[in-house]
């Protein structure tokens, strides 16, 4: 190898990058494990050109047959069909057979876990499409949308786990100590058994293949509880899941969709499993923390969030308004950790407050499976939400702040029943007023303002919700120092929601936004019991217990002193305590 002046020349670092590029491309190629290819027949809504009859006054519950669950578009008003929830006993029995199932599952490899779940992943990115249309037909949400919350999230949470699941599970040893240096001192993480995962409806394929992709690597069997809203794409996501499972030769039985009303979460919860993960308001959140605790069953609470977004005065607008945009406006607002409030410094507030109005103005509405192009926000989900919203909008405007676009229900003259809300923008927001304070899960966009980093910081700190923060700065040490003053689980320096991209990171919040991780290794091991196991290092090595402690204890007063000369002898920092201590620990054994 040539070098000039100590320095490898560049013709060097191009021949040895291009080398290990090529390595790389052959390791995958020749290295790359097979997997199991699956079909599941689509539903038949799932096709664009798909109509069906349209329900006059949409609603998801029947009044004469409360346990029926009407299907329907809430972006067209098509009536999808009817499913019935399931008896306490049906969910009873649902937990049998996955109990059943899990107990062979337990006694798998990790290869043979990641092998089903690198399947898995094979059939998302050949189906993506099918996937998207199927939750934008039970959702209302357009396809982009659904690729960056359900496709993208759901590949990462399988590509991470497939590549670290192992490593995160593995045995974990840890120091003994010196007085058991003689041990092995390790942790062995060992699944609960059959978990269970209450999830919400904006995303239904990744909300519920999420908790699936953890309960299959940690060795448990799974129940999810799909919200009644989506229980007609969740049957699909189900066949998915289960063909999955089946292919590599494994009990379907294994994991469970169930969709239901609040009585099927109830049961849920009072049917054995060994650990719940709800991810919901907090109101339900209390409740299914209430029923949890009468039977010790841990529970991990994601009960939403009101995200800010700090703009410090010398924040890039030409990065951070576009995203902005999409975090306030992905999926029609209805995200966890979609951008509520944007408080904005006072130097740079009327140009921001300009350039949203003109962008918000220009958003268009409607079904983008009807449709096809010029949808940018597609319907809302839940269409009882209506008059709270505009409740909240008016609230505010009482108290001060403008609202420039929006603010209302909007009536689509294609889709006279479709459930949408106007794009909102809502500036002069003050946090003591009540839409500062209260999660929309909406397409409105709050600015409030700020006169400087502390001051943002106690504009922030103002609300009870703490999921996820975000600060835009050209100064990187500033916005990280603010993120860390910030009430919140997670924060980004200059993006939004990045950090569920990253699934090493553990995903939760604090205040009434609830506790417990999922994702990253804490949310795995979360999954188990993690099992504190000790073992003799040294062969023929063992615990001796000396003979002035043995039973029946010949003199109390002597064995204490033994026992006060071990903790000096080993704990001591002191020399001249410890030589005393080991005189005294000789004298005692003769």
């Amino acid at each position: 190898m040539d070098f000039l002046d100590g320095q490898v020349t560049v013709s060097h670092w191009l021949t040895l990058g291009f080398g290990a590029f090529l390595g790389w491309v052959l390791l995958t190629v020749f290295n790359k494990p097979s997997v199991k290819r699956f079909h599941v027949r689509p539903p038949a809504a799932a096709d664009p050109k798909w109509t069906g009859p349209v329900l006059e006054k949409p609603s998801l519950q029947d009044p004469s047959d409360p346990s029926n669950i009407i299907c329907y578009d809430p972006a067209t008003g098509y009536h999808l069909g009817n499913i019935r929830a399931p008896t306490p006993a049906q969910v009873q029995l649902a937990y049998e057979r996955t109990k059943e199932a899990q107990v062979q599952w337990a006694k798998t490899s990790f290869e043979q876990r990641r092998a089903v779940l690198r399947s898995l992943l094979a059939f998302v990115l050949e189906n993506q499409e099918t996937i998207c249309r199927v939750g934008c037909r039970d959702t209302g949400k357009t396809m982009i949308d659904a690729s960056l919350g359900e496709v993208i999230t759901t590949c990462a949470k399988l590509r991470w786990t497939i590549d670290h699941g192992e490593n995160v599970l593995a045995d974990d040893y840890r120091d003994p100590g010196l007085m058991m240096m003689y041990k092995h001192a390790k942790i062995v993480y060992q699944p609960m058994g059959v978990v269970a995962a209450l999830v919400s409806w904006n995303y239904p394929f990744h909300n519920a293949l999420g908790p699936v992709i953890s309960a299959l690597m940690s060795g448990n069997g799974i129940i999810v509880k799909c919200s009644e809203y989506v229980a007609w794409s969740s049957q699909y996501y189900l066949e998915i899941v289960r063909a999955c499972l089946a292919a590599h030769g494994h009990d379907p039985e294994l994991v469970q969709f169930i969709s239901g009303f609040a009585d099927v979460g109830e049961a849920i919860v009072r049917s054995g499993v060994n650990h719940i993960t709800f991810i919901g308001s907090p109101g339900v959140g209390k409740l299914v923390q209430r029923n949890a605790a009468e039977y010790l069953v841990p529970c991990l609470l994601e009960l939403g969030g009101k995200d800010c977004a700090v703009l410090l005065k010398d924040a890039d607008l030409k990065q951070a308004i576009p995203v902005l945009m999409r975090g306030v406006f992905q999926n029609c607002g209805q995200n966890c950790i979609g951008i509520e409030r944007i408080v904005v410094a006072a130097e740079i507030y009327d140009q921001v407050v300009a350039e949203m109005q003109k962008r918000i103005g220009t958003l268009r509405q409607g079904s983008i499976l009807a449709d096809g192009e010029g949808v940018d926000c597609g319907a809302m989900t839940m269409g009882n939400q209506f008059e709270k919203l505009e409740g909240l909008v008016q609230e505010a405007v009482s108290r001060g702040a403008r609202l420039l676009h929006g603010g209302k229900r909007y009536h689509h003259p294609k889709y006279p029943t479709g459930q949408y809300f106007e794009p909102t923008l809502l500036v002069d927001v003050t946090p003591d007023m009540a839409i500062a304070n209260n999660e929309t899960f909406a397409p409105i966009m709050v600015i409030m303002k700020h006169t400087g980093p502390e001051d943002a910081v106690r504009v922030v700190n103002a609300c009870p919700y703490g999921l996820g923060s975000s600060v835009f700065s050209a100064d990187k040490a500033l916005a990280e120092k603010i993120c860390l003053q910030l009430k919140a689980g997670m924060a980004n320096v200059n993006d939004f929601a990045v950090n569920y991209l990253c699934q090493s990171l553990p995903f939760g919040g604090v205040g009434i936004s609830g506790y417990g991780r999922f994702a990253g290794p804490e949310g795995l091991r979360g999954l188990c019991v993690p099992k504190a196991l000790t073992t003799d290092r040294i062969p023929g090595v063992k615990t001796p217990i000396p003979p002035i402690l043995d039973y029946p204890i010949k003199s109390g007063g002597k064995g204490y002193g033994f026992v006060q000369d071990l903790v000096t002898l080993i704990y001591n920092p002191e020399m001249v305590a410890k030589v005393k201590a080991g005189l005294g620990l000789a004298k005692a054994s003769m």
